[in-house]
């Protein structure tokens, strides 16, 4: 089965932790050439206040899912390695550290299960991600489907400091594969955890 690629991004200043084949999540320097889309995407609630309390909608533009997303977070269609990219804003003047959220699709063979494309992709992650330790994972009914959710810390190359992931698995009934992922710092209060959790329940395919 074909492995795809998460993007786990960690902004640090002008650095990022960008994905690469096989779910290997590794550091690379942000050359500037995935800009964010300063244009607002299409939405269902454009006069939506820019507040972390309430959500914007977006709707793909192919139909193949939708999300509600906060104006004061970055919108990114930009990207190589997602559909598409959102960072959170910064929490004070000595923020390094970008929360971000990021979504990835792809075409699966037939009949390819959830479980089996778990065991695929977080088999790479186990082997690559140093210190990798399990928070919770569960499998759950999500929008008339199986999904599987996990959350999990560790460091990836050079990194000094752990991340935690939070990804959800799922597969469509027309055959495509989603994985939305949420990085955020380990250790920290995460002051944006709320936030991220509404985006993932606003998702929908």
């Amino acid at each position: 089965m074909k492995k795809i690629i998460v993007t786990l991004s960690l902004l640090v200043t002008t650095l990022a932790v960008w994905a690469q084949p096989a779910r290997i999540p590794v550091n690379d320097l942000n050359t500037g050439n995935n800009k964010p889309n300063t244009n607002t995407p299409t939405n269902s609630n454009s006069n939506a206040p820019s507040t972390s309390s309430e959500l914007k909608k977006y709707s793909d533009p192919q139909g193949r899912y939708t999300i509600g997303y906060p104006g004061d977070w970055t919108f990114n269609d930009k990207t190589d390695n997602a559909i598409f990219q959102l960072t959170s804003p910064s929490e004070n003047s000595d923020d390094k550290f970008r929360q971000n959220l990021n979504l990835q699709i792809e075409e699966l063979k037939p009949n390819t299960t959830v479980d089996q494309y778990v065991q695929t992709n977080m088999s790479a992650v186990k082997d690559l991600v140093k210190g990798y330790t399990e928070v919770s994972s569960m499998f759950f009914n999500r929008n008339g489907v199986r999904a599987y959710q996990i959350i999990y810390k560790g460091r990836y190359g050079s990194m000094t400091d752990d991340i935690q992931i939070k990804q959800l698995f799922t597969i469509s009934t027309s055959g495509k594969g989603y994985v939305l992922t949420y990085v955020s710092k380990a250790g920290e209060r995460d002051a944006f955890e709320t936030t991220a959790n509404k985006i993932f329940n606003s998702f929908k395919f």
